[in-house]
């Protein structure tokens, strides 16, 4: 069975019968007429799949799946939002989703990343950070600082504190944080987020684990008119 994540930006997909992962641009699978899902969450797999299901209830379902604790939160950074849970004694006590302009930073990071060259795994961490309140405005205060002499990668560095911050602020600064995303895997902004509190990098699979039913929630009840 294939079930599917159908992010911004990428498309994780998975068979549940061998439990191979394939993890491709969502540019690319928009392409390809071959792939129908049985399950799928994300805006991109509403119109293939047998069954779809809200971005915030996979989360959520995932995060039950993953996390053995009774209260915890989790974040989800993705390509152009930001969606976070809050659990007490195992139950939803809050959740929200950012739309905005400054959530649509995964995707920036990944933009500068690509044309800076720049390897995430090994870019230290600044203590200087870049106000992202825009991923337009925020790239542009990268370049700049490039143009005036900072090093590219510390400028990167300081870009990716700029979106720890807002992170950070948004899940209402947590003592620990689970993360999920393909941020799960930039070295850089874990590094930094560690610095404001404990971080668990949970994967990029998370509402994967959510499609697979361990746990069934209540999307009318949970989204509360969330898109």
């Amino acid at each position: 069975m294939l079930i599917a994540d159908c992010g911004s930006t990428w498309t994780k997909i998975l068979d549940t019968d061998t439990e191979r992962l394939e993890i491709i641009q969502t540019r690319e699978m928009v392409k390809r007429d071959d792939l129908f899902f049985e399950i799928a969450t994300g805006h991109s797999g509403k119109n293939r799949c047998r069954l779809y299901r809200n971005e915030l209830i996979a989360l959520a379902e995932g995060s039950l799946s993953l996390v053995e604790e009774e209260d915890f939160s989790v974040v989800d950074v993705g390509g152009r939002d930001l969606k976070f849970i809050r659990f007490a004694g195992r139950k939803i006590q809050k959740l929200d989703w950012n739309l905005a302009c400054g959530s649509s930073t995964g995707a920036t990071i990944e933009l500068l990343g690509n044309y800076y060259q720049a390897d995430f795994d090994a870019l230290a961490p600044s203590r200087k950070w870049i106000n992202v309140t825009c991923g337009v405005f925020g790239m542009e205060k990268v370049l700049e600082h490039v143009s005036t002499g900072t090093d590219a990668g510390e400028s990167l560095a300081m870009f990716i504190h700029g979106l720890v911050r807002n992170v950070f602020d948004f899940t209402g600064r947590p003592d620990r944080l689970f993360l999920s995303g393909g941020f799960c895997a930039n070295n850089c902004f874990l590094q930094t987020l560690a610095k404001y509190c404990s971080v668990v990098a949970l994967g990029r699979t998370v509402p994967l684990e959510g499609l697979r039913g361990k746990h069934h929630l209540e999307e009318a009840d949970l989204t509360g008119g969330a898109p």
